[in-house]
């Protein structure tokens, strides 16, 4: 990999005089780019789609749509190296990361990661975040720049990234502790990819997916995962509701997938604060179920809980005919009367209740 430091400076934040900021920008060349890798690398089994696809417009899909734009991607970074080798780097452009941990954590149980993509800058100094993470001893994690912000290869890039900014902050449990994604639009590209390939990340969210074929990833399938659309979302209507929805349920069905999906009534292309409240619930579950209460990133990776389907709760999925806000039945999965195959995987009754009360309502109140 090529690339050059430009700028690394450490900062004491207003709110706490010991919370920790870092801030480091790295020039780093095209060819990291999910876009460059996508059109530079032979990825097997994905041929060239027959049909239009940009953000300008996306046609009707054809059959061979549905199955080569699913992004599920078997490339080595050996592949990668090779197209590097014969296509060129490509230009180089800045990518910033930043860290934060608070004030009095000695070791960080989980690191939220977060493409600075879209929304994800906001998410990264929304101060119920930053409460959560004092409560949970979590770090959050953000990084921005063509060559990453919308997915990146290789992976081992992040890895390198939180190794590096551990030592500079005295954390070294960095380099282990568990992993939770979020990526907003085409930073989708990151949160649903990278979990297809990682023991690492304990759950992730996809916000108002730029392109939803990217979110089908079989090798993610036990991961929990959340996608939330907006349903007057340019992007979500394109090439249809259905279709959209369609690519999570196919993953339900399929690959007995471990993900569930929201969508957002009145609501387009960017979160608000209504839409906070039940990224912050899956984070708060999805963390209590998969990382061990024991767990310690000092000592080395961090083996996470595996999920079963049956332990979890299912809900209905949301009725594109009707619109708008719906009550949705949910149940624990034995006892669901509806399409377990398809239905929303709900990880417990409580996080099924701030789904259903989402759906119904638009937000998320509690007394």
């Amino acid at each position: 990999m090529k690339s050059s430091l430009l700028a690394a400076a450490l900062l004491l934040t207003n709110l706490h005089a010991a919370d920790i900021e870092l801030t480091e920008t790295l020039q780093l060349p095209e060819c990291h780019s999910i876009g460059w890798v996508r059109a530079n690398t032979q990825v097997k089994g994905q041929k060239n789609w027959d049909g239009v696809l940009d953000e300008a417009k996306w046609g009707t899909p054809s059959p061979q749509q549905a199955v080569e734009r699913s992004w599920d991607w078997k490339l080595t970074d050996e592949q990668w190296q090779q197209a590097v080798k014969e296509k060129g780097e490509g230009k180089e452009e800045d990518v910033k990361f930043d860290l934060w941990i608070p004030d009095g954590i000695a070791v960080a149980k989980g690191i939220v990661v977060m493409s600075g993509h879209g929304s994800g800058e906001t998410l990264y100094k929304h101060p119920e975040l930053r409460k959560i993470a004092r409560e949970q001893h979590f770090a959050l994690f953000k990084f921005v720049g063509n060559p990453m912000q919308r997915g990146f290869w290789p992976r081992s890039l992040l890895h390198e990234r939180l190794k590096t900014f551990g030592q500079r902050a005295a954390h070294s449990e960095l380099e282990n502790a568990p992993l939770f994604l979020y990526g907003h639009s085409n930073g989708t590209g990151f949160s649903a990819i990278f979990p297809a390939d990682s023991t690492r990340v304990w759950g992730w969210v996809s916000m108002r997916p730029g392109t939803t074929y990217q979110v089908y990833q079989p090798g993610a399938a036990q991961i929990p995962g959340l996608v939330i659309f907006g349903e007057v979302d340019d992007f979500f209507g394109r090439p249809s509701k259905a279709e959209n929805m369609g690519v999570v349920e196919a993953m339900r069905k399929k690959h007995n997938a471990l993900w569930n999906y929201a969508v957002e009534p009145k609501t387009g292309h960017g979160p608000g604060e209504k839409t906070w409240p039940l990224v912050f619930s899956f984070l708060r579950h999805t963390f209590a179920a998969r990382v061990p209460t024991d767990a310690d990133a000092l000592k080395g990776p961090v083996k996470l809980n595996a999920l079963t389907l049956e332990s979890g709760s299912l809900g209905k999925n949301w009725d594109v005919t009707q619109g708008g806000y719906q009550t949705l039945p949910t149940a624990p999965f034995a006892a669901f009367d509806g399409d377990k195959s398809t239905a929303s995987w709900l990880i417990n009754p409580a996080y099924a209740a701030d789904w259903q009360v989402f759906q119904r309502d638009g937000q998320i109140t509690k007394p």
